[in-house]
């Protein structure tokens, strides 16, 4: 059975320099989540500056967290033989992890809470509009790179990952193509649950809660779809399943606390 060749050139090679369509893609996908997140802010009558600095915030919360998930979660053996590797930008530690991407927005944000005064859940209830928007942009830049795969299909959208299997006859599942509607589906349903829940008189923590339940949830369920990576062969689950355990439960938490903090009323 045939199947779609995959295999796209960078967008602009200069010899000195090569631009990506992942890396337009992800700064893409900021510049397209700012809007959401000031948004957010103005209609709750804050300060323009709030939302620039809440930004540039997350965005080296995330890089920094994103860079470090990868070699704590992906590569923690070579990581046990040689500690030093976690500090290199060089060799086979590549790579950016999306669980650690979320706990470095969520520490930039915990820090921009404490500094500001404005409540730790308020903030992430007002961002996951905008990461919602960026991790969607993400996938599609792992699809032009042809990297995060998906398992073998014999499926007639399967397509070949030229670049990553070296043959063009071995169709796999557009898994990020999966994820990445996945995730503008639950940023629909995340608007529509805020206009639900009365827009700023919705309990704090319920967008928070909602983003979380739905984005690992599907995380969860697409890893089976997906090629493993680093350490977790030989385990029933995957790593990014493993990560994304917690951060169903605390969604999960988040939610009963924001209905039963709603039903208590003031």
């Amino acid at each position: 059975m045939g199947c779609m060749i995959w295999n796209p050139e960078p967008l602009l090679d200069l010899g000195f320099m090569t631009l990506r369509w992942y890396g337009l893609l992800f700064g893409g996908g900021i510049l397209l989540g700012f809007p959401l997140l000031a948004w957010q802010f103005r209609r709750a009558g804050y300060p323009e500056k709030t939302p620039v600095f809440l930004a540039w915030c997350m965005a080296l919360g995330m890089l920094i967290g994103a860079w470090l998930g990868h070699r704590l979660f992906y590569e923690g053996q070579r990581l046990w033989r040689d500690p030093t590797a976690l500090f290199t930008l060089d060799g086979p530690l590549t790579g950016l992890s999306s669980h650690g991407a979320t706990v470095g927005i969520l520490a930039a944000a915990w820090l921009f809470a404490r500094c500001s005064g404005i409540r730790f859940l308020e903030l992430g209830d007002r961002m996951v509009f905008a990461v919602a928007l960026v991790a969607s942009s993400v996938r599609l830049g792992n699809l032009m790179n042809s990297e995060i795969v998906g398992t073998r299909t014999d499926r007639p959208w399967g397509v070949c990952f030229v670049r990553y299997d070296g043959v063009s006859d071995l169709a796999r599942h557009p898994v990020q193509l999966y994820e990445a509607a996945m995730t503008l589906a639950l940023l629909g349903m995340l608007v529509l649950l805020d206009r639900w829940a009365g827009g700023e008189r919705r309990p704090p923590g319920l967008l928070m809660g909602g983003f979380g339940v739905g984005y690992f949830g599907g995380r969860f369920a697409l890893e089976f779809f997906k090629e493993r990576m680093g350490i977790d062969h030989e385990l029933p689950l995957s790593m990014g399943q493993m990560l994304s355990i917690p951060f169903v439960l605390i969604g999960l938490w988040l939610v009963v606390r924001a209905f039963r903090s709603r039903s208590a009323g003031p």
